[in-house]
């Protein structure tokens, strides 16, 4: 199988029982102007999961982390109707800054913000328009708290 799609999924959470939500920009073609969690695919560069996590997290929010920082949660592997594989690992990582200390990638984001966990979870388990998510995703998150 040559088709192997590799994405990252990092939950960005803090000691208040919040988790960092990023809102798509309006130019995005895909869920503009939606809320999500931090995502991004492991390019060809990148020599691990982990090492495309740690990169994105600065890329996008501009948040510096090792590796070792970062708590591993799970991954989940589906094969498409076109007989592609998507392999998606989890990822938690603590940070207590504020908002406006984030240095957001603009192409990408227009905002980040903190939302409790229950608020978070009510809004995937409720379907909240706002909000870009999977039932994994959901699944993971619930699984962490």
């Amino acid at each position: 199988m040559d088709n192997i799609h590799k994405e990252v999924i990092v939950f960005v959470v803090n000691d208040n029982n919040e988790v960092l939500l990023q809102k798509r920009s309006a130019n995005k073609k895909h869920f503009p102007n939606k809320w999500t969690v931090l995502s991004g695919h492991v390019e060809d560069f990148d020599d691990t999961f982990e090492a495309a996590a740690v990169r994105e997290l600065k890329e996008e929010i501009g948040l510096t982390v090792n590796i070792s920082e970062l708590k591993y949660l799970t991954e989940n592997e589906v094969i498409k109707d076109d007989n592609s594989k998507h392999i998606t690992k989890y990822y938690s990582i603590i940070s207590n800054k504020n908002e406006d200390e984030y240095t957001i990638q603009t192409e990408e984001l227009s905002e980040v913000k903190w939302y409790s966990c229950n608020d978070f979870v009510n809004m995937m388990e409720n379907n909240d328009e706002r909000v870009v998510f999977s039932s994994k995703i959901l699944e993971v998150f619930k699984s962490m708290l």
